[in-house]
């Protein structure tokens, strides 16, 4: 006999208790994990670029400060490039890559390449060192966008990345400790904020003041063979791309259509919000400025449907969930909100919370376009305003913690998902 309807109302309540009780023992345990070694938030170093500058000149002030790493930086990536590529395909990407370039951005390469006068700092490595996710450098990244009730969108992201290397006194360093701002300034105004890191004059995380933010993720379909053929054919890399945009491109709905006329040569998702009521969107994108059967379309934030929040992690929407259990239970926690809890201390929570912010997490930003509020964390920093969380629970040694299969598995995925790319940041 079919069962009644009752008999399947009481089985989906069942289900949902079950689902949520899953959730509720998962971020208890993966609390412990990831705040076992946070401290209170401190500002990440900030520098400023003047486009009066000449080009060559801008990055001085980083080279500085960063000489010590940039040097050791260099070693560990001219090994990892040569393990994965022949000094054919290598000659073959910076040919391809310096044809897309523009004047201005291949001085300011050349420019940092004259500063560190290092053998493993050439113009071919600091360029393609600039577009290390379209040879196929794993991330594993996420990105929220909120919408107040009067439309003001908040947009956070957490950069899931890791490029470990090591300097003269034995100790290693990560991206965290190489992380900072950079604000960008023409005719005595700051138009761009950006996170980066040494060497890297592309924009992976931005905004444009008064305009739209910016964040690119790893989309798992990105190969970087294909890549390379995407890009003899004209295709672009986009950190570099979408820099140039912010510079020239004021606006959120101008970016965006920009964007989505461009010929990129890799796969990749865009997440983006506007300084405009309810100005939010993911655009997933293909290869090669095509639009692919089966591909997501356009995300957008959307006050008449209620659509008040976006999440993108590493996998298309449209698609089942196959190994990643952020997305799915970071909806699920996000069901039990509404709009009128938004403001910039709920997408820190949402993006630090224990179901997006993992071991991998080298930075955390949030920024909102409308009123110019940006701020970064590195991973072992606690979000702005919020004190160490102490927790009863919490255990001097993470090996006593005692997890069953379930919550090792899910609190070791992000390392188990790198583990299958042969990325440049392999250790």
């Amino acid at each position: 006999l079919a069962p009644s309807g009752s008999c399947k109302l009481s089985k989906l309540v069942s289900l949902a208790n079950r689902i949520l009780s899953f959730v509720s023992e998962t971020m208890n345990m993966l609390r412990v994990l990831a705040w076992m070694f946070v401290v209170p938030g401190s500002a990440v170093p900030s520098f400023d670029i003047h486009l009066e500058t000449a080009p060559e000149l801008r990055w001085k002030d980083v080279n500085k400060y960063y000489m010590e790493d940039i040097l050791a930086m260099g070693e560990k990536f001219d090994g990892t490039l040569k393990k994965k590529f022949s000094e054919t395909e290598i000659q073959s990407w910076t040919e391809a890559l310096n044809s897309t370039l523009s004047a201005e951005f291949s001085a300011e390469i050349q420019g940092i390449v004259d500063d560190i006068n290092s053998p493993f700092w050439t113009f071919s490595r600091v360029l393609l060192y600039n577009n290390l996710y379209e040879l196929e450098s794993p991330t594993l990244c996420s990105g929220v966008l909120a919408a107040k009730p009067d439309g003001t969108v908040i947009h956070g992201r957490n950069m899931d990345y890791t490029f470990k290397f090591t300097l003269p006194d034995g100790s290693t360093h990560d991206w965290p400790d190489v992380t900072f701002d950079v604000n960008i300034w023409r005719g005595g105004e700051k138009i761009i904020t950006m996170v980066t890191w040494p060497l890297y004059i592309g924009v992976h995380t931005g905004m444009r003041f008064n305009g739209w933010t910016f964040e690119q993720n790893t989309r798992h379909t990105n190969n970087h063979t294909l890549n390379l053929e995407a890009a003899k054919q004209g295709a672009l890399p986009f950190s570099v791309e979408i820099r140039s945009m912010m510079q020239t491109i004021p606006t959120f709905e101008a970016a965006m259509e920009k964007i989505k006329s461009t010929n990129f040569m890799a796969p990749q998702y865009f997440i983006m919000a506007g300084a405009k009521p309810f100005e939010g969107a993911v655009l997933t994108i293909d290869r090669g400025g095509k639009f692919l059967p089966g591909t997501p379309p356009i995300a957008k934030l959307d006050q008449t449907s209620g659509a008040w929040h976006l999440l993108q992690t590493n996998d298309d929407s449209n698609k089942p969930q196959e190994w990643d259990y952020r997305r799915p239970l970071t909806e699920i926690m996000l069901a039990t909100k509404d709009e009128h809890e938004v403001n910039e201390d709920f997408v820190w929570n949402t993006v630090r919370s224990y179901t997006l912010f993992n071991p991998l997490t080298a930075f955390t930003w949030v920024a909102t376009p409308a009123s110019g509020y940006h701020e970064t964390i590195v991973h072992s920093e606690a979000p702005p305003g919020h004190a160490l969380i102490q927790d009863s629970a919490a255990v001097s040694d993470p090996r006593s913690i005692k997890m069953s299969e379930d919550w090792r598995k899910l609190a070791e995925w992000p390392m188990r998902r790198l583990k299958m790319f042969q990325g440049l940041s392999r250790n």
